[in-house]
């Protein structure tokens, strides 16, 4: 290990974010560096003293990379204007729940990979990170370069299935024991609970609800994976596209084209083959199925389906009025379970750039351009959060 690494190191361990030699607490930690690496700290001790010009070099390089105060008013005020009392030492009163079976990973993987002792407190987040609250805007984090070691080795951390004591769970994706990590170990008054479960998010901020997932970017479609267990939603999906699908083999094949339209089912579509659905259910519905219902029985059925639907939709006049109510209807379950209107979906990257989608499902409707950025495939759902929930604001 050279000079400079052995400064970083000890850097990190340090309250401040950098070691001072007139500090017992510092000079401790720098001690207990130096035992680990078997290194004799008698003779190291002499060469760390203000006369050694590499030690102060190295030293000063930490300090300079030190953000100052001033640069982090925001950080401030996120403290603040939660209304919790703060002690004169800057210490968050009452202290912090947290996860304890968070917290038993992070101190396993620090005492099984890094020797720390197991009486040494979990190592703390160096800065303060926002989070608005429920039905806050959509907003970006960026983990700062001294917190960023700590998020990237905790960033593949999972705990065990539960009712076991080794290894780890499909249940929690990359980057959500770091978030945790994040908020929790430091002073910032969010405190983060695991709340995973077959319908709750994976984490709540202050009661809130935040659903992690680590997707490669924050921009284009995302998939949520399959919503099998909505029967409502697929039964209302079944009656659109089978009005359609009987619709279209009746116009036969379009002239000058070789094969009729692409087939659409409640399985796979997108925005604009929903509009073209409910374009053809507004059609329909100028027929008199009661007259029909004497002659044939199945228009009673399908005059039955479309009652159903016009219940659970509401009123619309248009096929795109349509086609947003069952855009909104077909998105709801999925994402009232997990993370819920007011909540946040949060994608995280390993190299500390995240963003926080605040859920709104009016957005659907005022989001002149949200139909384009809903799609299934294969009983899969894929959003563009982006586009449909907002960017957040720069």
């Amino acid at each position: 290990m050279t000079l400079d690494e052995l400064v970083l190191e000890w850097s990190y361990r340090t309250q401040k974010g950098y070691p001072a030699m007139d500090s017992p607490s510092d000079v401790q930690i720098l001690k207990e560096i130096l035992t680990e690496l078997n290194l004799p700290t008698d003779h190291i001790f002499d060469q760390f003293n203000p006369d050694n010009t590499d030690f102060m070099h190295s030293l000063d390089k930490i300090k300079a990379n030190e953000p100052k105060p001033e640069e982090e008013p925001e950080q401030t005020a996120d403290i603040t204007s939660t209304g919790l009392d703060l002690d004169n030492d800057g210490e968050i009163d009452p202290p912090k729940e947290g996860s304890e079976t968070y917290d038993t990973v992070i101190k396993k993987h620090l005492v099984e990979n890094r020797g720390w002792d197991p009486k040494k407190p979990i190592p703390t987040s160096k800065h303060i990170y926002p989070f608005p609250g429920k039905g806050g805007n959509t907003f970006n984090i960026k983990v700062k370069p001294d917190d960023l070691k700590w998020w990237q080795e905790f960033w593949e951390l999972t705990p065990p299935k539960e009712g076991e004591t080794e290894g780890g769970t499909k249940g929690v994706g990359n980057g959500e024991v770091a978030l945790y990590w994040l908020y929790n170990h430091s002073k910032s008054p969010v405190n983060v609970l695991d709340t995973r479960g077959a319908d709750n998010p994976d984490l709540e901020f202050n009661g809130v609800g935040v659903e992690v997932k680590a997707f490669k970017s924050h921009i284009g479609k995302k998939s949520l994976g399959r919503f099998g267990q909505d029967r409502e939603q697929l039964k209302m999906l079944g009656i659109i596209f089978g009005i359609n699908a009987l619709t279209t083999i009746f116009k036969g094949i379009p002239e000058g084209k070789k094969k009729g339209p692409k087939d659409v089912n409640p399985l796979t579509w997108d925005g604009k083959n929903l509009v073209e659905a409910f374009e053809e259910i507004i059609k329909i519905r100028t027929v008199d199925f009661s007259q029909l219902a004497e002659i044939y029985e199945i228009f009673s059925q399908i005059e039955t389906n479309l009652n159903f639907l016009d219940d659970r939709l509401g009123e619309y006049k248009t096929a795109d009025e349509g086609a947003r109510a069952m855009a909104i209807e077909f998105v709801r379950p999925k994402i009232q379970r997990k993370p819920g209107q007011g909540g946040f979906l949060a994608n995280l990257l390993k190299n500390g750039d995240c963003r926080f989608w605040a859920i709104d499902f009016d957005k659907i409707n005022t989001n002149p351009d949200a139909l384009n950025h809903i799609k299934t495939a294969q009983g899969s759902m894929a959003l563009d959060f982006d586009a449909i929930f907002g960017k957040a604001s720069e």
